[in-house]
């Protein structure tokens, strides 16, 4: 959806900016503007171009670098999804339970999942110990 929104609006951009700099910078002075006011109008349009295609494709490392750190974990007719501190369990959000120097523990409905320092994720059912999920 962003990547459709972001080619509008560069499609949009594009077709009403067809001019170069200096013919805008021109039209601008024949409207009786002194130059160094369109030269600032002129680089501040580019400023906001500039920023938006940068904050887009920070968004977009961003949502790469999620996704590329996204772990599964499945077991005991469970599937576990963790990504970055975000857990969800059978798709549905945990939240965090108890956090330590050992352990994180989430919770959603009558799971527990709990994320050790070691790299093992254990999951309990009902507060009852179900065993160990794997990758």
């Amino acid at each position: 959806m962003k990547k459709a929104v972001l080619l509008i609006v560069t499609t949009l951009a594009g077709l009403a900016g067809c001019q170069s700099p200096s013919s805008r910078i021109a039209q601008c002075e024949a409207q009786g503007i002194s130059r160094d006011t369109c030269y600032l109008a002129e680089q501040n349009r580019q400023n906001t171009f500039n920023a938006a295609a940068e904050k887009q494709a920070l968004e977009n490392a961003a949502q790469l670098a999620q996704a590329a750190h996204k772990q599964t974990y499945r077991g005991f007719g469970v599937t576990v999804v963790k990504s970055g501190d975000w857990v969800t369990v059978e798709g549905k959000p945990a939240v965090v339970e108890e956090k330590n120097a050992d352990a994180v523990v989430y919770s959603q409905g009558i799971y527990h999942v709990i994320f050790y320092a070691t790299g093992k994720v254990a999951l309990m059912t009902n507060g009852q110990f179900s065993g160990y999920l794997k990758k």
